[in-house]
């Protein structure tokens, strides 16, 4: 069998190529809906990509976003938006954590990516905490209220 198709036949390889097709035609589905302000409560997180998309989304559409209540995990990635799209009420916390449940060069990939959105008064807090570990740190709303305005306050 030629190298070309090794390559081909590998099921990882196919694997790979399978999910970044369905993230193509997720994307564009993302982007014929309409996108709506948004208010966060309770969001444990999920897939890094999924957030990922949404908040590029949220980011072309400039919506706004309301954090009142917990925002853990890959939710955090809301926090990359322009801190003048973001609100904070009493209420809001931020959990983060290093991504798992892939592969462990896959979880490094996924690290870095969201350590790279995030804007720098997080890095800086997540690095004052220890940075991420397999624990969820916690940051509350008067922290992150430090650097986001109350909601209410929004244009």
């Amino acid at each position: 069998m030629s190298e070309a198709n090794k390559m081909y036949a590998d099921p990882q390889r196919i694997g790979w190529r399978l999910i970044a097709r369905a993230i193509a035609v997720f994307a564009a589905l993302l982007t014929a809906l309409p996108a709506n302000a948004e208010t966060v409560r309770g969001n444990p997180g999920g897939q890094i990509i999924v957030f990922a998309l949404h908040v590029a989304k949220l980011r072309a559409a400039d919506e706004p976003v309301a954090f009142d209540g917990a925002c853990d995990s890959a939710c955090t990635l809301y926090l990359s938006l322009p801190a003048d799209r973001l609100c904070v009420t009493p209420r809001a916390s931020f959990g983060f954590h290093l991504p798992y449940g892939v592969g462990a060069e896959q979880n490094a990939v996924a690290a870095d990516y969201l350590i790279s959105q995030y804007p720098d008064w997080v890095r800086q807090w997540i690095g004052e905490h220890g940075g991420l570990s397999r624990a969820i740190v916690r940051m509350e709303a008067d922290e992150a209220a430090k650097h986001l305005p109350p909601c209410g306050t929004l244009a």
